[in-house]
């Protein structure tokens, strides 16, 4: 089962967690890539993002896409996806607007949406989370089948 791992950017290092915890479940398991070529070199993932706060430019804006793009391609080449939603800015299990995109792609192709945490009830778009019935693990990687 091949598994795309979808989170905030802030869950870098959980991501990288749950993908060797499914690897040892026996699962293909990718995330977000964790090095980009950005201000004309390879940098760690971290270094565009925290560029990103400083500020939007012509080159961030086009890194944005490619990145979306790739991991949407990834979505469509895969069995599922797995939701990595954790409490982050006060927001108990946060879903950004990434991920919620991603989660859409995923409903659009009858992919399975898995998500590690219980639904966030706190979010303008919650309702549209529950529309896509995604399996809450609460934390068990082994459900992920």
């Amino acid at each position: 089962m091949k598994i795309i791992i979808c989170n905030s950017a802030c869950f870098f290092k959980e991501a990288l967690e749950a993908k060797a915890d499914l690897e040892r479940l026996g699962k293909e398991a990718i995330t977000h890539p964790m090095k980009v070529f950005f201000r004309g070199k390879e940098v760690p993932v971290e270094e565009y993002y925290n560029a990103r706060k400083e500020g939007w430019d012509e080159e961030i804006e086009k890194l944005k896409e490619n990145l979306m793009r790739e991991h949407f391609d990834k979505i469509k080449e895969s069995d599922a996806i797995l939701v990595l939603n954790f409490d982050k800015d006060g927001k108990k299990n946060y879903i950004g607007g990434n991920s919620l995109i991603e989660m859409g792609l995923a409903f659009a192709l009858n992919k399975k949406i898995f998500m590690l945490n219980p639904i966030p009830e706190d979010l303008s778009y919650t309702e549209e989370i529950k529309g896509m019935k995604p399996i809450v693990i609460n934390g068990g990687l082994e459900r992920v089948k």
